[in-house]
């Protein structure tokens, strides 16, 4: 059976992009991973969101385990004919600032079905300055803004995620907010999904449902705006520019430093 699995970190982009491929007609289990909590259960989102599962569906499978509901899912869906997509919460396997949690630097979503299903995979990313910055950003307004020991998990992170997005394929964010119908094109065609322009401007109605756990600006926004690159303090330019791994980052994704 065939799973599509888009890996994503927080603060890239994820939630517009999650947006237009429901525009697609493509049911997106939203910020799923095998160690995600209950507001999160991909059973739920199926069920909730979807209508993919029944009450019926679940009785005398409490505990379900990861695996086994991910299946359920995928069966439920390839019945309906409905394309499903899941959002790898990749933040958990990369950069779990403040979350007590050791990062594997690997997917262990990926390895965890990687047995069990014939796996379409990739990840769509943003330039790390832009990705931190609004990381930072975030972590601030939650009252724990990161110090040197985050900066440094992160530059571990971003590396990891950069080598994995370039063996498995990667898409944009800046593409994608340039030229919609060409970035969501690619994007579909490297996640073997069908892709029909003129459902684009149905994004805009997708607001209520798969923007995640936390939801931001993206989840209610009703223009796809091309950002300019944040504003960083010329401390961090100077500490980022010299560090291997987020140059290492840069080239494996295509982004240029920022002077």
């Amino acid at each position: 059976m065939k799973i599509r699995l888009i890996h994503q970190l927080a603060r890239s982009g994820g939630t517009l992009i999650n947006r237009l491929l429901l525009a697609q007609g493509v049911a997106v289990l939203s910020e799923v991973h095998p160690l995600g909590w209950a507001t999160l259960d991909p059973l739920a989102q199926a069920r909730d969101w979807f209508g993919l599962i029944g009450a019926g569906d679940l009785e005398g499978r409490d505990g379900l385990p990861h695996a086994e509901a991910i299946a359920l899912i995928a069966t439920k869906a390839r019945r309906r004919k409905r394309p499903l997509v899941i959002r790898d919460w990749s933040h958990l396997d990369f950069m779990p600032i403040g979350m007590g949690l050791k990062p594997a630097q690997r997917s262990m979503q990926a390895e965890m079905l990687a047995d069990r299903f014939d796996l379409r995979r990739v990840a769509t990313v943003r330039h790390p300055l832009d990705q931190w910055l609004s990381l930072a950003a975030m972590l601030g307004a939650e009252g724990r803004p990161p110090r040197q020991a985050e900066l440094e998990h992160w530059l571990d992170g971003t590396e990891a995620f950069a080598a994995m997005a370039a063996a498995t394929g990667f898409v944009r964010y800046e593409e994608i907010t340039a030229d919609p119908a060409s970035g969501m094109e690619d994007l579909c065609r490297k996640l073997d999904l069908p892709f029909d322009p003129g459902r684009l401007e149905g994004w805009r109605d997708v607001t209520s449902f798969s923007t995640g756990g936390v939801p931001g600006r993206a989840a209610a926004s009703t223009r796809i705006e091309r950002l300019e690159p944040r504003p960083a303090p010329p401390h961090l330019l100077h500490r980022l520019n010299r560090d291997r791994r987020y140059r290492q980052a840069l080239d494996l994704l295509g982004y240029t430093v920022r002077k």
